[in-house]
């Protein structure tokens, strides 16, 4: 009797995880339409107006339950480094966006998980494992058909490919640097402290090109202020409890594998709100580097 209730318990929380999953996906798949909304407002603006929100959303949850001093076990210049890479992260991501098309952006983001296997066999001498080489080779095959034979590449499609790669690489520091407080700290604790200190890294910026801009409160016009209101509560907030909330009940490379699907839905939707309809290279080359993602996530 108690292996049957532990059993169905098992499989309540296996759909759990997978409701909060899917539920996930769809909160980040929104996230680059949310910026392409933001249109007018500069990539270090945006980035810091997301990372500011998100963090007010939160802070109030992190006192009122007396978690914020378990962040000083972790070290307070250690969290304003993992802020500082989460950081540069998001503004090449939202530059890349500004530049490039949502099919070529969201596919390449996910070549962190290439960068961390790299930097993972590199620096931690874990050793890459044969389907993860294999899907290293299918990914750099999908970028060549993405990029290199996109009959529509510019140089302004080419920097924002360059810049999401940025990202991608920022994103793979990030979490290959961060691991051990992202396992050892309460979930509201790491994401407040460093959502906080990736807005402090990037105020200065911020504010440089709000008082460079010309009719500064023109570019904030309503449309402006619920995007970015919309990415501080969304992606940010809701997106990042549910993947967490998801790893805590689904196997991680389960987890990860579904959410690769932000790539999916993020296209969907900028084909649908932005009428961004993807090239057929782009789907192509999009399609085989999921497949190699896939390859290097799965154990």
């Amino acid at each position: 009797m108690v292996h049957v209730e532990a059993a169905r318990e098992q499989r309540r929380e296996f759909w759990f995880g997978l409701l909060f999953a899917g539920s996930g996906v769809l909160a980040v798949s929104t996230s680059a339409v949310l910026v392409r909304l933001a249109e007018g407002v500069s990539s270090f603006e945006i980035a810091f107006w997301r990372l500011a929100i998100a963090t007010l959303v939160l802070l109030p949850f992190t006192l009122h339950r007396g978690l914020w001093r378990e962040a000083a076990t972790a070290g307070w210049r250690r969290l304003a480094l993992y802020g500082g890479a989460l950081a540069i992260h998001f503004v090449a991501y939202i530059a890349a966006l500004q530049l490039a098309p949502v099919a070529h952006v969201l596919p390449l983001l996910y070549t962190s998980s290439i960068m961390l296997a790299v930097l993972s066999a590199v620096l931690l001498a874990e050793p890459l494992r044969r389907a993860q080489i294999a899907g290293i080779v299918i990914v750099l095959g999908g970028v060549t058909i993405l990029a290199g034979f996109e009959p529509r590449l510019t140089a302004r499609t080419l920097l924002g490919d360059s810049l999401a790669l940025v990202s991608a690489a920022a994103y793979a520091a990030y979490s290959l640097i961060g691991r051990r407080e992202r396992t050892r700290l309460p979930l509201l604790v790491y994401a407040t402290a460093v959502y906080g200190f990736a807005a402090c890294w990037v105020f200065p910026f911020a504010i440089g090109t709000t008082l460079r801009a010309d009719a500064v409160l023109d570019r904030y016009d309503l449309r402006v202020v619920l995007a970015l209101l919309g990415l501080g509560l969304v992606p940010n907030t809701l997106g990042h409890t549910l993947y967490n909330a998801a790893v805590r009940r689904l196997n991680a490379a389960v987890a990860n594998v579904i959410f690769t699907q932000e790539m999916t839905g993020a296209i969907i939707l900028a084909w649908l709100i932005l009428g961004e309809v993807p090239s057929v290279n782009a789907l192509a080359g999009a399609s085989i580097m999921l497949v190699g993602i896939l390859l290097v996530l799965l154990r």
